[in-house]
């Protein structure tokens, strides 16, 4: 059984904590040196790579073969706690392509095998990582990538390989891509809860799933071609791969849901059948002369030292610092939806990770004002939120981009707010199946005077002075109130319009073309001008070397914002708040946890950013939000 993220860490901190004490006691009480812990015994892959071809006298010399298992969500930023090492705070997906790079780079390595199980990975996470195994072969290792199972997803990760490998009576399942969207409208009147909401932009569809019973033309149009753009792009991708046509890989999906393990092969989908250790493969590859490379270089970093109890409780009032000492490029990271005041790394009614305005304007003065920091990657993720904490956000970056080059890389989406973000920089990077876009402000209330009656509750409501009941939870928008909210969000569209028009420039050539809530693709961005060019953070970063003539190995590379210290997220958990983790008692974390379990880990991470953003609407009068969570399946 997989344990959420959020609960391995409070297991690893109780641990530590727990030891430390118990260590502090013990040598307070015998004066003895502390003991030293047994190492962990990592879990097993999905295959072991149990073989290691050794040297013998003469021999030609021994090449790696690097390996790699993806079971488990990868973390887009650094380790957010200055207490946990990288090694328990699970794998990253920079942490990962690092790995890939340094296959490719080092001659020492003959290639790399990838295993996949079941890792739930986001569309722009897998494309990532197939440019990066591309890369790979392209300087000449060879790559394999091997499953027990293949879907579509899987298959479009496999596809970048030299050779797809199956177990021996595995399986394909492939199909299309389906979307499945929920109207609530009969559900909320059943309930007596009635949504009153204004959108400004003719696609925003902000209010539709509130509102209606089924999709307006309008989002349907919007909605069906984001979904022609990301079927058509992995499809696409798949054949160039693999040397197919559309219609003959096509013709290959519902037939491969019934072909036996050997007629995969003889299909083509499959290159080899193998055993789980993976070793007659390897030897067919490489030859006899090699051995398994798990790490790749991957160093743990960081941690707590429970070794030493004082050093241990030391680290809990330890403020973190991150000292430049000589030309430095730093990535901002930003991920979640937007709020107004501090970002949460784990907090929120749902979402992992919040962005807020105060804590990312202090990150881009801190930026501003080191002398070292030469230049900004912002590596952004997010559906959107408070329309004034993103104008907040695009102020403090232009002010950084007076003054230094700033550039965006887009995670699985920067839309609406995120997009509002986006375009104050220099330039944005994209992944082929980012969403971009939803360039349109919503704003409105639930009513619940249907559910008081139902629940016998009665409401009596005061108010002084003129517009007092306007948000009132009872008596829906008037017609004048109506008319007085959409004046003021168009205002809000309007100078979202300005900062898009302002931001991208001539880069964008035609925003009538793109605005009123429309969502694109990365490719589809870059094609119509909403973004500049595909790639990663690493992508990003030699540009922005080479634009600042930073040769390699001349600078450092810094993550902001920098880690918690130890004391001050004790102090967010237990000191209050009802933003805290802990927030809400069992029933929302239980809450939490079922949703994860119900739609899946990759699904959940994107369900619960806009579920975030949408709570916003109890103390934020317009949002700039992207309204639909995309769970492609």
């Amino acid at each position: 059984m997989r344990m959420s993220s959020t609960l391995c860490l409070y297991r690893s901190l109780y641990r530590n904590l727990c030891r430390g004490l118990c260590l502090a006691l013990l040598t307070a009480a015998s004066g003895l040196p502390a003991a030293t812990a047994a190492a962990a015994t990592p879990a097993a892959p999905v295959a072991t790579p149990t073989a290691v071809k050794g040297v013998g006298h003469g021999e030609t010399a021994t090449r790696k073969v690097g390996w790699i298992t993806l079971d488990s969500p990868l973390r887009s930023g650094p380790v957010p706690f200055a207490w946990v090492p990288e090694s328990e705070a699970g794998p990253s997906l920079s942490g990962l392509l690092a790995q890939i790079q340094r296959v490719a780079d080092d001659a020492a390595y003959a290639g790399l095998v990838v295993a996949l199980d079941q890792a739930p990975l986001t569309l722009t996470q897998i494309t990532a990582i197939a440019d990066a195994l591309g890369a790979a072969r392209a300087a000449g290792k060879h790559v394999m990538v091997f499953a027990e199972a293949y879907e579509l997803r899987d298959y479009l990760l496999a596809s970048a390989a030299d050779s797809v490998l199956l177990q021996h009576k595995g399986s394909m399942w492939l199909t299309g891509i389906a979307v499945e969207e929920m109207f609530l409208a009969d559900t909320l009147e059943k309930v007596g809860v009635k949504p009153d909401f204004v959108q400004i932009g003719r696609f925003k569809g902000a209010d539709e799933q509130f509102m209606r019973n089924g999709p307006s033309e309008a989002w349907s149009e919007n909605f069906d071609g984001l979904l022609d753009g990301i079927y058509g792009q992995m499809v696409d991708r798949i054949c160039a791969n693999r040397g197919w046509t559309r219609a003959e890989f096509e013709g290959l999906f519902i037939k491969s849901l019934t072909m036996t393990d050997v007629q995969l092969v003889k299909a083509g989908l499959v290159d080899r059948l193998v055993s789980r250790d993976l070793t007659a493969a390897t030897e067919a590859a490489f030859g006899d002369h090699w051995e398994w490379d798990t790490e790749m270089g991957a160093a743990d970093s960081g941690g707590l030292d429970t070794d030493n109890p004082f050093a241990l409780f030391s680290a809990i009032f330890a403020e973190p610092e991150q000292r430049t000492t000589r030309s430095t490029l730093a990535v901002l990271h930003a991920e979640g939806p937007i709020y107004s005041g501090d970002s949460e790394v784990a907090g929120g009614f749902m979402s992992q990770s919040t962005i807020g305005s105060r804590t990312m304007t202090a990150a881009l003065e801190d930026a501003l004002l080191d002398d070292n920091i030469k230049g900004v990657v912002i590596r952004l993720d997010s559906p959107g939120g408070s329309a004034l904490a993103s104008e907040v956000i695009w102020q403090s970056v232009r002010e950084l981009q007076a003054e230094k080059p700033v550039v965006c890389v887009i995670g699985n989406m920067a839309a609406s707010g995120g997009y509002y973000i986006a375009c104050a920089t220099d330039r944005i990077y994209v992944q082929p199946h980012s969403i971009l876009g939803s360039i349109g402000v919503v704003a409105g209330k639930m009513t619940f005077a249907g559910l008081y009656d139902w629940a016998g509750v009665k409401v009596h409501r005061r108010t002084r002075g003129p517009g007092a009941d306007l948000f009132s939870s009872v008596d829906p928008f008037t017609d004048d109130q109506r008319e007085l909210l959409r004046e003021a969000m168009t205002l809000t569209y309007e100078q979202f319009k300005d900062r898009v028009r302002e931001g991208r420039g001539d880069a964008l050539p035609d925003l009538e073309a793109v605005d009123e809530g429309m969502l694109f693709t990365g490719t589809q961005s870059v094609a119509n001008g909403l973004a500049d060019d595909h790639g990663g953070v690493g992508v990003a970063l030699a540009d922005l070397a080479a634009q600042l003539d930073l040769g390699e190995g001349s600078y450092d590379v810094v993550h902001m914002p920098g880690p918690l210290a130890l004391g001050d997220y004790l102090n967010e958990v237990f000191g209050g708040g009802l933003s805290a983790p802990l927030a809400g008692g069992s029933a929302t974390a239980a809450l939490r946890e079922t949703l994860r379990r119900v739609v899946g880990e990759g699904a959940y991470a994107q369900a619960a950013a806009v579920a975030d953003g949408l709570m916003l609407l109890q103390h934020e009068r317009v949002l700039t939000l992207m309204p639909s969570t995309l769970v492609v399946k």
